[in-house]
């Protein structure tokens, strides 16, 4: 579901939040007051992930609700914003196996046509995902307890952050090589065998297609990672604001501070390139 315009707007609210919630976890980490740096921190990059699954439309805003073809396409409605409170994740992996059941039946339709040795590939894929997403919902979050793993985590997620350039170059690449007239060809054919009637129109300009495209996979692969950075960060929304006999404390001696300006790095990365391709 590519972003209408009426989300611009929103997407960029939740961004410039995420930036102030970020300035301020920078401000009470230099005062050496890290709980609260910690847990701004978090809440920068939950407003990050929001915006994110908002550009590449898998959250909507309320008005979109009333568009009976989201909840035909997807098999649910999306939440609004409001409605994932500090639950980022869990909500999203709940709406993940929602949609689940949609995408099998129209790869069981498609495995009719030509493409069936793929898209049967992809459906097992799916079948897989499922399961592994079921998994993922049981499975307690909670704070990394080892400065060592957080430190793996962290340089995974700046690994990811080196490689969005190189992807969406490759994708871009790779996307010079279709011939927009087969594509139409090809997807004339598969309406038909459905029993669907194809309406001639003009072609939409290849090139305005191929720049939305590439900038929904590189939205797409910030808003994968903001949403796995949660797992870190999430744990620390209520600990930090009313800590327990478990966290009564955040000191230099806590994984969480001494890796701080990792986190605090990667979250900044993600949302300059947010804010890029918002600019658009």
């Amino acid at each position: 579901m590519p972003p209408s315009d009426a989300n611009d707007n929103i997407v960029e609210n939740w961004l410039f939040e995420s930036r102030i919630d970020l300035k301020s976890a920078d401000l009470l980490y230099n005062g050496k007051v890290f709980s609260r740096a910690l847990y701004f921190l978090q809440q920068s990059n939950e407003k990050l992930a929001k915006g994110l699954l908002l550009s590449i439309g898998f959250l909507t805003p309320k008005t979109a609700k009333k568009e009976w073809t989201v909840k035909s396409c997807l098999g649910f409605l999306p939440k609004e914003p409001v409605a994932y409170r500090h639950k980022t994740l869990p909500s999203l992996l709940s709406d993940v196996e929602k949609s689940v059941p949609a995408i099998e039946d129209f790869l069981t339709l498609l495995e009719s046509s030509d493409l069936k040795p793929r898209i049967t590939a992809f459906h097992k894929t799916i079948r897989t995902s499922k399961k592994g997403v079921q998994k993922l919902k049981k499975k307690p979050f909670s704070l990394v307890q080892t400065a060592e793993q957080l430190d793996i985590e962290i340089r995974y997620a700046q690994t990811i952050l080196d490689t969005v350039d190189q992807v969406t170059n490759k994708a871009n690449q790779e996307l010079d090589k279709l011939d927009p007239k087969e594509i139409v060809r090809v997807a004339t054919l598969l309406v038909q065998k459905v029993g669907l009637k194809v309406v001639a129109q003009p072609l939409p300009s290849f090139q305005k297609i191929k720049e939305e495209a590439i900038r929904s996979i590189k939205l797409a692969m910030l808003a994968s990672l903001s949403v796995s950075i949660a797992s870190l960060l999430d744990p620390l929304e209520s600990v930090t604001r009313y800590p327990d006999s478990q966290h009564c404390s955040f000191d230099e001696n806590s994984p969480y501070v001494m890796h701080f300006k990792g986190l605090y790095d990667v979250v900044a990365r993600c949302l300059k390139k947010a804010d890029e391709e918002s600019m658009r």
